[in-house]
């Protein structure tokens, strides 16, 4: 931290009429200029004002406390661009020794090949007689084997370094570059509105309008319901009911029935009810009865593990949810009643189940996990999912996280610890989802800590806005309409257990960390 000081120290600060006394209020006035607003008790005998004034050392405490919000959030701004340019510098420090061992190995080569040849020279500097006689009696051309030879050693040489040199030229440096400094925007434009940061880049800016609510208790889900006037959090088995207005949270209640920490909430966007699962292994249905009561379902339980992911087609007729025990489980759900109907499970997958997502159209589901699989279902004749396909990757490692963006296209997202710390995307051609390695988007760097699960991928078409977690990183992205994604800023975090929510309209992002245990209410307005 950089110790602040003051310009202006207290003894050289005068009153307007240097009366060198001590400077006891101040007058809030515009028109009025510097020592001009300064007022001693000699002053204050003579001084008429309609304008506001405030004690002396009040004015101090209150310069004080807008200079360390200041520099504290500008200091952060300023630690976001040094992590992006270190993590460049890094980038290019790979390249270059990349770049110096194939170089290397391309000296070495023609070092070699001159040796060769000298060889051959000084070989052929000596003879026998008893062999020159043999040549001219057999009528061979000694020249012809030569050339022969040394034609077989450039040809082996020649391979060898053309293979090496196309190597660097498939590094496409400047293609590399390129990607990360369209990915890494640096220009920021910085405002200090009501001791607010806000970061503009781009089309959209996002705001810090209120951190000061907190929750004690381990949160792994948030949830908003379709007007954004209800947020639901997770609290350890305990479920909290907060009313939303305006980006301002206020507790209204807190719900009880489940028996260990949930993983899960998820709104319904047809009416005030909402899901939630978790390590107990069970999903519940609650349903809203008045402002602070919510009836509670009973406690289905189809999975043997933890639940880590839940999703409702458009119609809110079907709920899948995705566990631990490498399952999917289909249900047929009716909010009205209250229940759910179990259906059947989609047992391909071989490790845990992190993300379920539908394409826009709902005949396809995909879905990933911790056994670095991606995989496609669909639709049978009879309307019930299937086993489609598993994804070609070119990065085998787990994935927490992915999105369908449309019908066409889905970004899934890197999760191990040593990682490539990315964002793949996979379109369709030829009938199937293959990677688009042109359009990959690269994260920050970190190759000490697993990314977590939950927090799934938030998408707002209408704003072409993305909002994805990774690691300690929570990420702004713009979609361009090529299906381009563009970080515009990132949030950072000192630890990896971030949940959160964006709001139905895309307004308003929450974020609750286990580092600082409290909720982190952002606004995202369109410039």
């Amino acid at each position: 931290m950089i110790q602040q000081q003051m310009i202006e120290l207290g003894k050289q600060l005068n009153c307007r009429e240097n009366h060198n006394q001590p400077i006891h209020m101040v007058i809030f006035d515009k028109k009025l200029k510097g020592q001009e607003s300064l007022l001693c008790n000699i002053c204050m005998e003579t001084f008429e004002s309609d304008s506001k004034m405030i004690g002396f050392k009040k004015v101090l405490q209150m310069i004080e406390d807008n200079q360390n919000s200041t520099v504290d959030n500008i200091q952060k701004v300023i630690q976001v661009d040094l992590d992006l340019i270190e993590q460049f510098q890094n980038e290019l420090h790979t390249i270059k020794s990349s770049i110096i061992n194939q170089l290397d190995q391309v000296i070495s080569y023609f070092e070699n090949w001159i040796k060769s040849l000298n060889q051959i020279k000084k070989f052929n500097s000596q003879y026998s007689f008893y062999d020159e006689l043999e040549l001219l009696i057999n009528n061979t051309s000694k020249q012809e084997q030569i050339r022969d030879s040394i034609k077989a050693l450039n040809n082996s040489y020649y391979s060898k370094i053309n293979l090496q040199l196309s190597n660097l030229k498939n590094l496409e440096l400047q293609s590399q570059c390129d990607k990360y400094l369209q990915n890494w925007n640096l220009s920021h434009q910085i405002q200090v509105i009501d001791n607010s940061i806000k970061q503009a880049a781009q089309k959209y800016q996002i705001t810090l309008i209120d951190d000061s609510i907190t929750q004690s208790n381990q949160c792994n889900a948030i949830s908003f319901n379709s007007s954004g006037s209800l947020m639901i959090s997770a609290s350890n088995k305990d479920i909290k009911v907060w009313n939303f207005d305006q980006g301002k949270l206020k507790e209204i209640t807190t719900l009880k029935a489940h028996t260990e920490n949930i993983c899960c909430l998820l709104f319904s966007q047809k009416s005030n009810s909402f899901i939630s699962a978790g390590g107990n292994n069970s999903i519940r249905c609650w349903k809203q009865i008045n402002e602070k009561k919510w009836k509670s379902s009973l406690s289905y339980e189809k999975h043997s593990q933890w639940i880590k992911c839940l999703i409702l087609n458009q119609s809110e007729k079907e709920l899948f949810s995705g566990g631990d025990d490498y399952s999917i489980k289909i249900w047929s759900i009716d909010l009205i009643q209250n229940e759910l109907t179990y259906l059947y499970s989609l047992d391909q997958h071989t490790g845990h189940v992190y993300s379920l997502c539908f394409n826009q159209s709902e005949n396809i589901l995909a879905s990933c996990g911790g056994d670095n699989q991606i995989i496609i279902w669909n639709k049978d004749n009879k309307q019930k999912w299937q086993f489609m396909y598993v994804v070609t990757q070119t990065i085998q490692e787990s994935g927490c996280r992915l999105c369908f963006i449309n019908d066409n296209q889905f970004i899934w997202v890197t999760g191990k610890d040593v990682s490539n710390d990315c964002i793949s995307i996979f379109q369709l051609r030829d009938g199937k989802y293959q990677e688009n390695l042109d359009k990959q988007v690269q994260l920050i760097k970190n190759d000490q800590i697993w990314d977590c699960t939950l927090y799934p991928i938030f998408y707002n078409k209408e704003k072409s806005l993305m909002i994805v977690r990774h690691k300690f990183h929570v990420y702004l992205i713009k979609i361009s309409n090529d299906g381009q994604l563009n970080i515009i800023t990132q949030m950072q975090y000192k630890s990896n257990s971030i949940q959160g929510a964006l709001s139905n309209d895309g307004r308003y992002l929450v974020n609750w960390n286990k580092y600082g245990k409290k909720f982190d209410i952002n606004e995202i307005l369109i410039n």
